[in-house]
């Protein structure tokens, strides 16, 4: 791990101060913003961090993260890897599945059309209400599809590709080729209208087919109308054990154009690397950087390499906002926990020119476990068990990352729970104008210390132990029907 001393992931904190102080005219505001820099305790925090080495110095995480349940008053359908959005105090949820971990053996089949979601939801936790309608007929094989690639921005979505049924099969057996832009609030008044209203042109105002879009199990990203496909695979037929789809092992870029009376792929660009970007069901962090081109993005995790693990080393995503996307690997952190697609708090400290991502995903599948006995981390003799470990990680996104692991006494998991899972942040701790991005100064104002409700984690994958296929006896999973609040609270110095 790294030691960065009196170095703030590649900016010094007397370079980054300096800059507050570089004109006469800008002096009153420079001398604020530095006042209010040095006197942040998070600040303070995180330069205490680095300096000492991070994940290989004693020094525990500043920020803890732990989760309670909740009861929110009635029935909130229990979904795993849907696509979701957000719009005001409402969550929009379709797509996913309403079964825990596939069948490995596939006695009975794996992925049954029975146990795909059917149906569009909307979630208020304010009018205690959730309301669904079945998806419309026209689309249902594209949005009943497990592991969608989707971004939303403001109140538009954009959802594609995903593992789905064709030909009348009664299970998945075809990577869908379409892509969805969704105006929000006009699916929301669709689903409370019972399905009658607006039009199906007015909530789906964008629908393209191509072979270029065939990807399940990666991410999207759009950034400055540039639309980004990371990482995931092909997968054709119907799943059999041991078989992995074609991995697409690029980010593929491509923007919009109108044609005639509709819509079509144009600028397409495959950027490949089979050695960085051949992973799927990964952990992808969006990330706020100092740079003109602030939106970046970070790859933690994913599977298989060629031993059948996960990946271990983060990848940066940067250039994303000038359409050149650059690849980079961490050649120094080994993730040690956490490595499978799993609800995740992105998080950002912003000061000035001040920048620091903090990620935290809740659970998942994971490289090492934590060992009671030891009273620390080890490599289990199973390989990819389910983990009930909380793990955050301290990144400028373009190079560097802190990994720190949460063991007790600090808080943990309150089960294996958390893969395919999502977390949905309060609306009024958002980032500037972001979706999904936390601002860490709204989290702990004027010296707040928590616990801080920041946010929910809903559905995804329980397991009743880390291996429930393995052994003499099997155990079910099953998606969680718990919905649980998410906290943060900052440690005393």
């Amino acid at each position: 791990m790294k030691n960065s001393t009196l170095v703030l992931l590649g900016c010094s904190i007397s370079l980054l101060l300096n800059q507050f102080c570089s004109s006469p005219k800008e002096k009153n505001t420079a001398t604020i913003e530095k006042d209010a820099l040095m006197a942040s305790p998070l600040v303070k925090r995180v330069q205490q961090l680095f300096e000492t080495g991070g994940g290989d110095s004693t020094l525990q995480d500043f920020i803890q993260v732990n989760l309670e349940p909740i009861d929110p008053g009635f029935k909130i359908p229990a979904l795993q890897s849907p696509v979701f959005a957000t719009y005001g105090n409402q969550w929009v949820f379709f797509g996913g599945r309403k079964s825990g971990l596939h069948n490995m053996n596939n006695d009975p089949p794996a992925f049954p059309n029975l146990l795909a979601n059917d149906s569009i939801w909307v979630v208020d936790l304010i009018q205690k209400t959730a309301v669904g309608v079945p998806l419309p007929k026209a689309y249902f094989t594209y949005l009943s599809g497990s592991s969608m690639l989707h971004f939303q921005d403001g109140e538009t979505l954009y959802a594609s590709g995903g593992y789905t049924s064709l030909d009348n099969s009664k299970v998945s057996n075809w990577t869908s080729d379409s892509f969805f832009e969704i105006n929000i609030p006009n699916l929301i008044l669709y689903v409370t209208s019972g399905g009658t209203s607006p039009s199906l042109e007015q909530v789906f105002t964008k629908v393209i087919s191509d072979p270029f879009l065939q990807v399940t199990g990666g991410e999207m990203m759009v950034v400055n109308g540039n639309f980004y496909l990371i990482g995931g695979q092909n997968y054709k037929g119907a799943y059999l054990p041991g078989n992995n789809g074609a991995y697409t092992s690029a980010i593929r870029k491509f923007s919009l154009k109108s044609e005639g009376n509709g819509w079509m792929l144009t600028d397409t660009l495959s950027i490949i690397d089979s050695v960085k970007l051949h992973r799927r069901d990964y952990t992808l962090a969006r990330v706020i950087t100092a740079d003109t081109d602030s939106m970046g993005a970070v790859i933690y995790g994913g599977v298989f390499n060629r031993q059948g693990l996960g990946y271990r080393a983060p990848v940066y995503l940067n250039g994303l906002g000038s359409g050149n996307p650059t690849v980079t690997m961490d050649q120094e952190t080994l993730q040690k926990v956490n490595l499978y697609s799993a609800a995740q708090i992105d998080a950002v400290l912003a000061f000035g020119q001040y920048r620091v991502s903090r990620v935290s995903i809740l659970g998942g599948i994971t490289y090492m476990s934590y060992d009671s006995n030891s009273g620390g981390l080890i490599v289990p003799e199973i390989p990819l068990p389910f983990s009930n470990l909380i793990s955050s990680y301290y990144t400028n996104g373009q190079g560097e990352t802190i990994e720190m692991v949460q063991t007790p006494p600090n808080p943990m998991m309150p089960g294996f729970l958390g893969t395919n899972a999502l977390f949905f942040p309060l609306e009024n701790l958002r980032y500037g104008d972001s979706d999904t991005i936390i601002d860490l100064n709204k989290v702990f104002p004027d010296g707040t210390q928590g616990p801080v409700l920041v946010g929910y984690m809903y559905g995804g994958i329980s397991s009743p132990v880390a291996n429930p296929m393995s052994g003499m006896q099997n155990y079910n999973t099953k998606v969680n029907n718990t919905l649980f609040g998410v906290y943060m609270t900052l440690g005393l110095e």
